[in-house]
């Protein structure tokens, strides 16, 4: 059972996230076989934008940049604190109407939150999250939950970006195969915090990891 006090939630940004790329090419059986815990994930949605890429150009494969022409895109010096994430949800809807062929493609708005009960305690964070004032502060009663990530203070998912040993990979399929959703996310946040504990211990080198809620405010052309 999990160590901490009562969980507070905290709303940490914002961004748009492609679904148009062809997932049995961006994630053949040797990827899902290193990252995936559940073989039969639709596609793989997380924080980290090495997972889930966003229209901005994170993540984005080179040739899917070059063709929405995101290089000559006016793209601000200055999204928020908690990059790549927007803090002001009208600014980045904002630029997202300068991004021309971009925006045409199917897409989802999303927002990101943590989820804090204590550990670790404020002050030890590297990296992200910083506790500052987003635009809106609070999430929209509309925003519907995808799901629970657990990433590291860079973003890292510690469900879908850190590879598993093959002993390791028989033992988690084995106890969390069945809590993973169709987009390799948690459902239940104290999965989600018990599972944050496990990757702390499992990869101590990115280790304090947080756990994130990714919430859809929008979902524009999805296929």
């Amino acid at each position: 059972m999990r160590e901490g006090g009562p969980v507070e939630e905290w709303l940490l940004g914002f961004d748009v996230r492609e679904l148009w790329l062809d997932v049995g090419r961006e994630w053949p059986e040797s990827r899902r076989g290193r990252y995936l815990l559940r073989e039969d994930v639709r596609k793989p949605l997380a924080v980290d934008t090495a997972v889930w890429p966003s229209l901005f150009g994170e993540g984005l494969p080179e040739s899917e940049y070059e063709r929405l022409g995101l290089r000559e895109a006016a793209l601000p010096a200055w999204r928020g604190p908690n990059a790549p994430l927007w803090d002001d949800l009208e600014r980045m809807k904002g630029c997202l109407e300068t991004l021309g062929a971009a925006r045409e493609e199917p897409h989802a708005l999303i927002a990101v939150s943590v989820f804090w009960d204590g550990r670790p305690a404020e002050g030890t964070w590297s990296g992200v999250p910083y506790r500052e004032r987003t635009e809106p502060s609070v999430r929209g009663e509309g925003w519907k939950l995808l799901g629970f990530d657990v990433g590291d203070g860079g973003f890292i998912s510690g469900l879908a970006n850190c590879g598993y040993t093959e002993p390791e990979a028989r033992e988690f399929r084995r106890d969390w195969a069945e809590r993973l959703n169709e987009h390799h996310l948690l459902g239940e946040l104290e999965q989600a915090l018990e599972f944050r504990d496990l990757s702390d211990r499992r990869v101590p080198e990115h280790a304090p990891f947080f756990v994130w809620g990714l919430w859809l405010i929008d979902g524009v052309g999805s296929r």
